[in-house]
This record gives C-alpha cells, sequence and structure tokens, in this order.
C-alpha cells in the first residue's frame, strides 16, 4: 500500500477521533444563580458527541430554557455555536431577558389556622410577595413551609385545595393562587406508657401536657429529650398515635421506656501534659428504687493524682432540674511541691431555672493532711457555699457559638468547727464566637480570691495557683504562685488568667489556631504577670476536638516553651 493511502487512512482516523470527542459548554451572557442553575441543568444531559451536536442542538435549548425559567425567566435568546477550528467546543450564547414577577397573589387560609395567630405571622413574613421574580424554589419553598407549621401544631389533616401558579409570559407577570385547609387541631389525649419500671414518680414531672391541650410537636420532642437526658433509659420512644384519634380529634401519646442496665461500667484512657497519661473507671447504678435514686462511683488515676468519688442522686420533683447529691471521695495528690491527702464528704441542692443556670446550695467537710514546701500541717474545715453554673453551646461537638460560666462562693468559721476563717470566691467564664464560617474567637477569663489572715492557714487545695494547659500556656502545671526562700510554691490569696484565641479552618476536621494567655497568682498583686503565646492545631475527632499547642513563656527573660496537648469539648 502506498504511502500516500496511508497517509489518507491517518487523516481518516484521526478525524473520526475527532468527531468522537465529548462537547464542552460554555456559557456566555449569564452569571451568579443564572450561570449556577444552567450549569446544573446541561450537566443532567447526556454525554454529546461532536457530530452528534445537530440532534441535541434542542435539548440543550430545553435545558436552558428550563433552568432560566425555574428562576423566573421565560423569554430568554439562546443561541447553540460550535467552534469552527474545535467541534467539540460548543458556546451557548443567552440573553435572559425581562423575568416573571408576581403581579397578583392570593393566599387563603382556611380551617382552624384562619384563626392561629402563627399562621398569620408566617403569612406575614412569607417568602413570596407580589412584585418578586417568579422563583419556583421558593414557591415551593412558601408552599411546604405551611404544611410543615400544620403538622407541627396538630393540623394532620391539612392540605392545598388549591395550588396554581399562572404564567403570562409575554406580560412579565404571574399570578398565583394557594388555597389552603388546615382542617381541625387536634389534641393531646391519653398518655400510654409502656415501661418495665414503675416510672411515675420521674414522669409526671417531665409530661408539660394534659389531655385537650393542643398539640405541640415541640412538646413531644421535649418530653422524648428530657426522657433521654435523666440517664435512666436506654430506649426512649415518644410518638403520637394520630391514627388512633377520636371523634373529638384527640391523639393518644404513647410513651415506651426501657432501663438501663442495673450495673454499668466504663473504663477510660487519657493523656494530657499536665498530669501526664491517666486511666478511669467509673460503675454506676442508674436505678436503684422506683423515686429514681442511683448511684456512681468512679476511680481516676494518673501519676500525681489519683482519686475516688461517690455520687448517690436524689430527685426532688423534675430529676433534670431539682435534686439532691450525697458525695464523698478520698484523693491523693503528689506533684512538684504538694503533698496531700484529702477526705471530703459534702451534701448538695441542685435546682436549675428556665435561663439554663444551675445552682448548688452545698455543705461540705474535708478533711486534708499535706505537705506544701517546708509546711507540714493538716486542716479540718466545714464549708458552706453556694455555686452558680450556666453552659450554652450550638453547633454540637464543633461549636460556632458558646458560653460557659461559674461562680463558687464559700465559707468557713471556727465557731462552727473549722479551723480557719474565710472567704473564699472563684469564677470563670469562657466564650466562644465565630466571625464566619472558617474564623472564630475564644476568650476566656477567671478569677479567684480568698479572704484570710496568712494563706499558709489554708491547706493546699483551697489556696490559688495557675498555669498550664487550661490557664497561661507556655508554664507548667500551676506552676506560676509564690514560692519561698527555697523555690518551693505556697500558692496564693488571688489568682488571675485572661486568654483570647483566634482559630481558622483550613480543611474540614482541621484548625490553625494562635493564642496569647496572661495571669498570675499573687498575695498582693505586686509581681508582674506572667505571658504565654503560641501556636496551635485543632483536630475533631468523634469524642471531641484534640488541641496541640506549642507556647513560649515570652514574659521571661530566659523565654521557656511547652507542648500543651488537651482532648474534650471546647466549653
Amino acid at each position: 500500500m502506498s504511502k500516500g493511502v496511508w497517509g489518507i487512512m491517518g487523516l481518516m482516523l484521526l478525524s473520526l477521533a475527532a468527531s468522537a470527542e465529548e462537547v464542552s459548554f460554555r456559557l456566555s451572557g449569564l452569571s451568579g444563580a443564572l450561570e449556577d442553575n444552567t450549569r446544573v441543568y446541561l450537566n443532567q444531559l447526556p454525554p454529546i458527541q461532536a457530530e452528534q451536536l445537530p440532534r441535541f442542538r434542542k435539548s440543550i435549548v430545553a435545558a436552558v430554557e428550563d433552568s432560566l425559567q425555574a428562576l423566573g425567566y421565560y423569554r430568554p435568546e439562546i443561541e447553540v455555536q460550535a467552534d469552527d477550528d474545535d467541534p467539540a467546543r460548543v458556546t451557548i450564547r443567552v440573553t435572559p431577558g425581562e423575568p416573571v414577577r408576581i403581579r397578583k397573589l392570593d393566599v387563603l387560609l382556611q380551617g382552624d389556622a384562619a384563626s392561629d395567630p402563627l399562621f398569620e405571622e408566617r403569612l406575614g413574613d412569607f417568602a413570596l410577595d407580589e412584585g418578586d421574580i417568579l422563583n419556583h424554589e421558593t414557591y415551593e419553598g412558601a408552599k411546604a413551609s405551611l404544611l410543615s407549621l400544620a403538622l407541627a401544631r396538630g393540623y394532620f389533616d391539612a392540605g392545598y385545595r388549591q395550588s396554581q401558579v399562572r404564567v403570562h409570559p409575554w406580560e412579565n407577570a404571574a399570578d398565583v393562587v394557594l388555597s389552603f385547609d388546615s382542617g381541625p387541631r387536634f389534641r393531646f389525649g391519653e398518655l400510654r406508657v409502656d415501661t418495665d419500671r414503675p416510672v411515675d414518680r420521674l414522669l409526671n414531672p417531665l409530661v408539660t401536657v394534659q389531655p385537650g391541650d393542643p398539640y405541640l410537636a415541640s412538646q413531644v420532642a421535649e418530653l422524648s429529650r428530657s426522657l433521654s437526658s435523666t440517664r435512666y433509659f436506654r430506649q426512649v420512644e415518644v410518638l403520637p398515635l394520630v391514627g388512633e384519634a377520636d371523634e373529638e380529634h384527640r391523639v393518644p401519646l404513647s410513651v415506651v421506656l426501657r432501663a438501663k442496665a442495673d450495673n454499668e461500667v466504663e473504663l477510660g484512657v487519657g493523656f494530657s501534659t499536665d498530669e501526664g497519661p491517666r486511666t478511669s473507671v467509673s460503675w454506676e447504678k442508674p436505678w436503684i428504687n422506683s423515686l429514681g435514686h442511683s448511684f456512681n462511683t468512679s476511680l481516676k488515676l494518673s501519676a500525681p493524682k489519683q482519686d475516688i468519688t461517690f455520687v448517690y442522686k436524689i430527685p426532688r420533683g423534675h430529676p433534670l432540674d431539682n435534686y439532691y447529691t450525697l458525695q464523698g471521695g478520698y484523693q491523693r495528690l503528689d506533684q512538684d511541691d504538694t503533698e496531700s491527702d484529702r477526705l471530703v464528704a459534702s451534701v448538695h441542692r441542685w435546682d436549675k431555672n428556665a435561663y439554663d443556670w444551675t445552682r448548688d446550695v452545698f455543705i461540705r467537710s474535708e478533711y486534708e493532711s499535706y505537705t506544701q514546701g517546708q509546711q507540714e500541717d493538716d486542716s479540718f474545715l466545714l464549708i458552706p457555699g453556694v455555686s452558680y453554673s450556666r453552659t450554652r453551646v450550638r453547633g454540637g461537638l464543633d461549636p460556632y457559638w458558646g458560653d460557659a460560666q461559674i461562680a463558687t462562693l464559700e465559707l468557713s468559721e471556727p465557731w462552727w468547727g473549722s479551723d480557719t476563717r474565710f472567704v473564699r470566691l472563684w469564677g470563670r467564664s469562657k466564650w466562644l464566637r465565630s466571625l464566619s464560617d472558617d474564623h472564630r474567637l475564644i476568650a476566656r477569663a477567671e478569677q479567684g480570691a480568698v479572704w484570710v489572715d496568712e494563706v499558709n492557714d489554708l491547706p493546699p487545695s483551697l489556696r490559688f495557683f495557675t498555669g498550664g494547659d487550661l490557664t497561661v500556656r507556655g508554664f507548667g502545671y500551676e506552676s506560676i504562685t509564690p514560692v519561698d526562700a527555697n523555690g518551693d510554691r505556697l500558692g496564693a490569696k488571688y489568682a488571675t488568667a485572661l486568654s483570647l484565641e483566634y482559630d481558622y479552618r483550613v480543611a474540614e476536621k482541621w484548625r490553625l489556631a494562635t493564642f496569647v494567655d496572661t495571669g498570675t497568682a499573687t498575695n498582693d498583686y505586686s509581681e508582674p504577670w506572667k505571658v504565654g503565646t503560641g501556636v496551635g492545631v485543632r483536630w475533631l475527632t468523634p469524642v471531641g476536638s484534640v488541641r496541640f499547642d506549642l507556647a513560649f513563656g515570652v514574659s521571661e527573660d530566659q523565654v521557656p516553651w511547652r507542648l500543651h496537648f488537651t482532648l474534650g469539648p471546647e466549653l
């Protein structure tokens, strides 16, 4: 075969290969949402070979028209043209024209919803309005919003008698008619409880609805959350039995509860630069009797600290908001210049209010035998006090908003049996706020003060120290404190710690951080404050945020540095 024939065949093969290439589209004349939506519609077309373009031209035009109509543009001008040099490159030139706007909007409410103030409020803030561009997604969303509100408020027979959009493209106008019939509003009926334990004393304070009350899905969800939060049950199901509603439209409420095992044991391991490796084991009896009493004990072990605690819980009224606890424990501490053996027993009354503040009124007795630096002593104290705390979080394990506050006041007087007279106040506030999806700030302030004649009259557990993972990074754990002539740490009457951190998200589960911390533990605030600053990495895991920090004590002449590692929730 001659070279000329081979050349002709080669050209034919190249031509066939070129014609078999799939076309790619370039849009011209569109931007923003119009361009994005058109690309979505074009991507739904089957693969088109360059030589197939004439046959698919109508399909391409139809896809562009449909994408624009969905956003209210009904009279576009569309031109589809292949590149002369490269037939696989197709340019679609679009002039969208004037949008269709809602000329007339009629929304008619019928049924019991016509007198429901929340429906009136919803219509006052309806997603559709006369003069708006006819966006079909917005239209469908507006329709769905009335249905979802109806279901949430017990209008189980709700539906549209008429939902119509009449488009007049040549007038750039559309008339929308929505006729919504809610039917009757259903009410709560009898409570049907299926349980394997006697729960009347626990359930009654949690059930906030009575037979005959108007149905609200939020109250069903709240009852389910409350029952789950009590930690008594391994299975909680709260369901409205709409199919069993009676002639008066009363819906029975089914509650299925299955108690946890009589005994639960949990093992845990962890690590922090303050304590090093640590392990824990807890044993819980979530259900002791029909009154809802429960018992928990935990053992925590690390190189410097070992402690065991006991908590006996007694509900009074609402099991989540009002209860007593009897607590006791023993702690052994051997860290740096502190050696301590401490026995504690206390009684607490807990109350939570509607603003999520929890009040803990307590009386605690404690005996502590200790060595602090060169001081060896023991102490018995009987301490009444009160604590207020609140934690608010939005965003789950990776919060984007939240804050936590706690403040504790404790008193001691010799005339009721204590060895020392003092007033001790301690508080901490932490704030997390997002500046945008990828940027957030975390601020923390901590303050402690104890009014006592001599700090040496207090056991180490009531003196103030600061420094470490959770206070002033760049310094050792509780290393910031007054020292004696031998350099031994003494503890202080006052302590202050402040922190500001900026986090930037670099990937879905990773953030970079930079921070500055400052603080002091002092008897008179005459010493310079310590300052630590550095950078860190945040890694989101299923059990919370893992935080690695490299911090430098920049306030020192010989700048120390430390690696800090912590695991747990941000707040």
